[in-house]
């Protein structure tokens, strides 16, 4: 056989995407849940002041104020990790789904970085509702979320670049800002009908079955806000926001086609 000729290896772990976007939850929400308790409790009528020599001033806030400030800052950049994160996952997932199953010939001294170069170069160059509709095109159910991340997108930009206040790049021209966040749905079925499941809730199965199972699904939970209003979530709507994006990761890992087998005699990857 050639060099050429001669087949290599490539070892992919879809699991990573998931990995990825988990890190980011796991983190996020630590973060904020771990300040939004303690906001609650700290004494903010005065600003921290810093342990350096010099001293930043800045404008008189009252506690309310500030914490928003605190509250705002927080949620900017936890929802920019959680953005960032599923955004890599679907980059991954990219590569994953135009690497496996097919054939691919290479010269026999490429390395694996020079070959993973172009899939990972055309996954970053994608806008994200085209990334999702091309992961899209290769499972065989789709994952519906680009609402959800155009709309999380507006959330951040206004909490960190107008302190959280719906102002006219949110409304578009409009009297409103319609934001669509991801949820996760915990139901079951009784019939035709979806039965959400909820804290103190008896579950009553269909007639004639002593059990009912419980699915999960992720869902746009649509809120709307007026121009000036302020844009707030309470530190349950952010952990729901977190396992949503948890749940999309281990959606996508288990939609991703699986590899098969291939010819020897091609430089192949799986």
């Amino acid at each position: 056989m050639s060099d050429a000729a001669r087949p290599f290896h490539l070892e992919l772990d879809p699991t990573a995407i998931a990995r990825a976007i988990d890190t980011a939850v796991v983190a996020s929400t630590e973060v904020v849940n771990f300040h939004f308790s303690n906001l609650e409790k700290a004494d903010l009528t005065q600003r921290t002041e810093a342990d350096v020599r010099v001293r930043f001033k800045g404008p008189d806030l009252t506690p309310e104020q500030r914490r928003a400030m605190h509250e705002n800052w927080l949620l900017a950049r936890a929802i920019q990790e959680l953005l960032r994160a599923v955004r890599h996952g679907l980059e991954l997932a990219h590569v994953v789904t135009a690497v496996v199953n097919k054939k691919h010939r290479v010269k026999a001294d490429t390395t694996i970085a020079e070959f993973m170069k172009p899939f990972e170069a055309k996954a970053a160059s994608l806008s994200f509702p085209e990334l999702l509709a091309d992961v899209n095109d290769r499972l065989e159910t789709k994952l519906d979320f680009a609402d959800s991340y155009k709309s999380l997108q507006a959330a951040r930009n206004c909490l960190e670049h107008r302190a959280g206040i719906v102002g006219k790049p949110e409304t578009k021209g409009k009297d409103d800002f319609e934001i669509s966040v991801p949820r996760m749905k915990i139901f079951y079925m009784r019939g035709d009908e979806e039965i959400e499941v909820e804290a103190g809730q008896v579950v009553k199965p269909d007639q004639g079955k002593d059990r009912a199972e419980i699915l999960m699904k992720i869902e746009e939970k649509k809120r709307t806000l007026k121009l000036g209003e302020r844009l707030v979530f309470a530190r349950s709507e952010f952990n729901e926001i977190a396992f949503a994006c948890h749940h999309l990761g281990h959606q996508l890992v288990g939609k991703l086609p699986k590899p098969i087998l291939v010819d020897e005699g091609v430089n192949d990857a799986r």
